[in-house]
């Protein structure tokens, strides 16, 4: 009876004590389709952290839309205690102070040094030398290649062009084989591109205060006069950027210029129509040329001190080795930690897949998507996508090129 008794106390007592306790960390990202790897990642880093709890609210159509969520919940006091952001809004988190420094927990750590941070990785999600983020998933244009139209309009896959006239020639060629396009440079939904076009000349967008516009002058003619030559010497339609992936996939497209991210995609739907290959942006000022990163970093966004330090274990897990294995082996970006790359993460996985490396070998010169200062920043990119859009359908390059800096110079910050 004594026993029973004992045994009864004893299993009340289990039954009465608390479960474990559990932080509950709530994250904001953006695009749909990036579910299932934020989704992958998470589930492998609870099952190494059963203390940590990771949800995830709605995801946003695009970045721009995903910063708006956030602001709107910042004012009615509803902010995820984590948000993956685009590189290009994490200044505007800083100047917000919705973004919280990642200075004191890069600081406790031990050695940060050895984790596979980089310090031009490092750079993309800085704002004014303090930490605001860390990159998540980045990504450089690049450029992908039918094969087989190359061979049929007389080019060498094994020896692609690897500078613009090259590749302008090469895509008139295809072109002229009747029923297919020779190029497409991706502009996009926002500014990425035409960075992309400035900084290849080695031109940058403001002056060194960042009160003027720096894009009108040699480097900018420069490189808006590229851009116009793609439609008139490279035969570039002006197609929307879903038609011309379209294009690629159906194997009517020889040249396509635009983000890694797409490579898991392309491959997938590609199958065997064709032999895909990328290689790295040609570069018309190679001594002083720069590219920008794209991509999203990871954003402590809670004032809660212990959520704070369960949102750092987590960033660290999903943007070290094991966490960007996942993203790249989902998508195409380029791995965000020097780690990833070794053997037992991506290190086999690129050798047998070399056009996911492509972007990676651009990391010696990948650049900050530069953020536009004051409160215009998304007026001004607008404005840009419009008139690259109204070269495209044939207007005067270097004439848009001068509209396009008076209206930036009528946005910024007086």
């Amino acid at each position: 009876m004594k026993l029973f008794s004992l045994i009864s106390l004893a299993l009340a007592s289990l039954a009465a004590s608390p479960a474990l306790a559990q932080t509950e960390l709530k994250v904001q990202f953006a695009y749909p389709s990036h579910q299932p790897f934020h989704q992958a990642i998470a589930d492998e880093f609870m099952a190494k952290h059963p203390d940590i709890k990771i949800t995830f609210r709605a995801p946003a159509s695009d970045y721009e839309e995903a910063l708006q969520t956030v602001l709107r919940q910042s004012i009615t006091k509803d902010l995820p205690d984590i948000f993956i952001s685009g590189l290009q809004k994490i200044s505007e988190l800083s100047a917000r102070n919705i973004a919280v420094s990642m200075e004191p927990f890069i600081k406790a750590e031990p050695n940060f040094a050895d984790l596979g941070y980089s310090d031009r990785l490092l750079a993309l999600a800085k704002v004014d030398g303090t930490q605001y983020g860390i990159a998540y998933a980045t990504s450089t244009p690049i450029v992908f290649f039918n094969t087989d139209l190359v061979k049929k309009a007389g080019g060498d896959p094994d020896k692609l062009p690897t500078d613009w006239d090259g590749l302008i020639k090469l895509a008139g060629a295809i072109s002229s084989l009747g029923g297919v396009d020779g190029m497409y440079y991706d502009v996009g939904d926002d500014d990425w591109m035409f960075q992309n076009l400035i900084f290849n000349q080695g031109g940058e967008l403001l002056t060194p205060d960042g009160k003027d516009v720096a894009f009108d002058g040699p480097e900018g003619k420069a490189a808006i006069t590229l851009f116009k030559r793609f439609f008139t010497e490279g035969k570039q339609k002006a197609i929307e950027s879903r038609a011309a992936r379209q294009q690629f996939v159906a194997g009517t497209l020889g040249i396509y210029f635009t983000s890694p991210s797409i490579i898991s995609t392309f491959e997938k739907q590609i199958g065997d129509k064709f032999v895909m290959k990328t290689s790295t942006m040609p570069l018309a000022n190679p001594k002083k040329a720069g590219l920008p990163t794209g991509g999203m970093a990871a954003v402590i966004t809670t004032q809660d001190s212990e959520k704070q330090k369960a949102a750092w274990e987590y960033i660290k897990f999903a943007t070290g080795p094991a966490g960007q294995t996942i993203v790249t082996k989902a998508t195409g970006y380029m791995p965000a930690n020097t780690k990833a790359l070794e053997p037992g993460y991506l290190g086999e996985f690129l050798k047998a897949h070399p056009n996911w490396e492509t972007s990676s070998r651009q990391i010696p010169i990948a650049r900050q998507w530069a953020a536009w200062p004051g409160q215009n920043g998304v007026k001004i990119a607008s404005n840009i996508l419009d008139s690259m859009t109204r070269i495209a359908g044939g207007a005067d390059a270097l004439q848009t090129l001068d509209s396009m800096a008076a209206e930036t110079r009528a946005l910024l910050p007086k």
